[in-house]
């Protein structure tokens, strides 16, 4: 058992200092923050004049609600006074691309074609008159390769290549059990 001596206050009990005391004991601590705050709003009005047209542009997919979480992140750097780098705004000019009407079409037109197909690999399999479990674990396959459709309006080429597989098999199914 440890002895216990007489102390009135224990480190864990220390008084927090308040602003006003921690100015007071540390005096260049104030000057040192302001200068720094100084800095980081000339920061953000440099960033604000020389990218105006990406502050604009992030601006209105932030307060549109259309922007990612990497979108946010771009913005807030942009208004808080951060250095841009040329890899930043290369991320940014991506932003902006991704986000553009032509863009935007692109990429609607691309999920109603992948999604159209889709379905036809649905109707294949139906028709193929397959095992119980192999339909389900098919459907679920499709479910997923539907929702990533839905989600970023594209697939990789390993994911295309695996659905006309599948629609092939499907199709070739179909027409043995119709001769039978």
């Amino acid at each position: 058992m440890k002895p216990s001596y007489p102390k009135p206050h224990s480190g864990a009990t220390r008084k927090r200092l308040s602003q006003a005391e921690y100015y007071q004991v540390y005096p260049k601590a104030k000057k040192h923050v302001q200068t720094k705050v100084k800095k980081s709003q000339e920061k953000a009005t440099y960033n604000k004049k020389t990218y105006n047209k990406e502050y604009k542009e992030l601006k209105f997919l932030v307060e549109t609600k259309k922007a990612d979480d990497f979108t946010i992140d771009m913005y807030v750097a942009i208004i808080g006074g951060r250095k841009i780098t040329p890899k930043m705004l290369k991320a940014i000019h991506n932003i902006m691309k991704r986000s553009s009407p032509a863009e935007l079409e692109k990429k609607r037109l691309e999920t109603g074609r992948l999604l159209s197909k889709l379905s036809l690999v649905k109707e294949a399999l139906h028709k193929a008159n397959y095992h119980e479990t192999y339909v389900y674990r098919s459907e679920d396959f499709l479910d997923s390769i539907e929702k990533q459709i839905r989600d970023r309006g594209t697939l990789s080429p390993k994911q295309k290549l695996a659905l006309n597989k599948m629609y092939k098999r499907f199709k070739k199914k179909v027409i043995s059990n119709e001769s039978n």
